[in-house]
């Protein structure tokens, strides 16, 4: 289960890299990120699938189906061959937000909503799951397909990475990255993300709250 806090990491699509290549040799910026770029999503938005979600005044919303590791015992300055032993478990989630073009201010407000992480039902954890697609419909056509492959940092390299300045705890769930180019969805669409090894997660979305 999830007791803990829920980090993602934003900037770690290998394409969404080499899109952004020119961006990040200007200002502000100057150079690509060189360690992981963590958001936190908080407790109010984490509501179990298969519900409805408000979108409360927005258009649309990102749908960023992605893979949530659930860490069984604390890691903390763990190498990239031992990360993997630390998770416990895995689930499907529905990362949303509201459509942002920069990472360079913070985006609580986008990130942060109310039911803006329908989580699927946590199963048991094996490296295979990395391998596979991440298969997203939006009423009921297929919308999106990637897998984890694509990403910048392995989950190993991941969790190394940003054990090294802070403990995962038993209990907190990483979430691997997110597509660059995730779908968009409005309200009264249903969303669902599958996968092989993990049961599916949807949502309907909803106008106001």
């Amino acid at each position: 289960m999830i007791a803990g806090a829920v980090f993602g990491v934003v900037l770690n699509d290998r394409a969404e890299r080499a899109l952004l290549a020119d961006a990040f040799a200007q200002p502000p910026y100057r150079a690509p990120p060189v360690a992981p770029v963590l958001y936190i999503k908080p407790r109010n938005c984490i509501v179990p699938g298969g519900g409805m979600v408000a979108l409360d005044g927005l258009a649309e919303v990102s749908v960023a189906a992605t893979i949530g590791l659930v860490m069984g015992r604390d890691a903390a300055r763990v190498s990239p061959e031992r990360a993997l032993d630390h998770v416990a478990a895995a689930a499907l989630v529905l990362d949303l937000s509201e459509p942002v073009a920069s990472y360079y201010r913070p985006t609580v407000r986008q990130r942060c909503r109310d039911g803006f992480l329908p989580v699927g039902p946590i199963g048991a954890f094996h490296a295979g799951l990395l391998a596979g697609d991440i298969v997203t419909r939006i009423a009921g056509a297929e919308a999106h397909r990637w897998s984890p492959a694509r990403a910048v940092r392995d989950a190993a390299g991941l969790i190394a990475e940003a054990s090294a300045f802070m403990t995962l705890a038993a209990g907190d769930m990483l979430m691997i990255g997110l597509p660059h180019d995730a779908p968009r969805a409005r309200a009264g669409q249903r969303i669902e993300a599958s996968m092989a090894g993990l049961s599916p997660v949807s949502v309907t979305l909803g106008g106001q709250g």
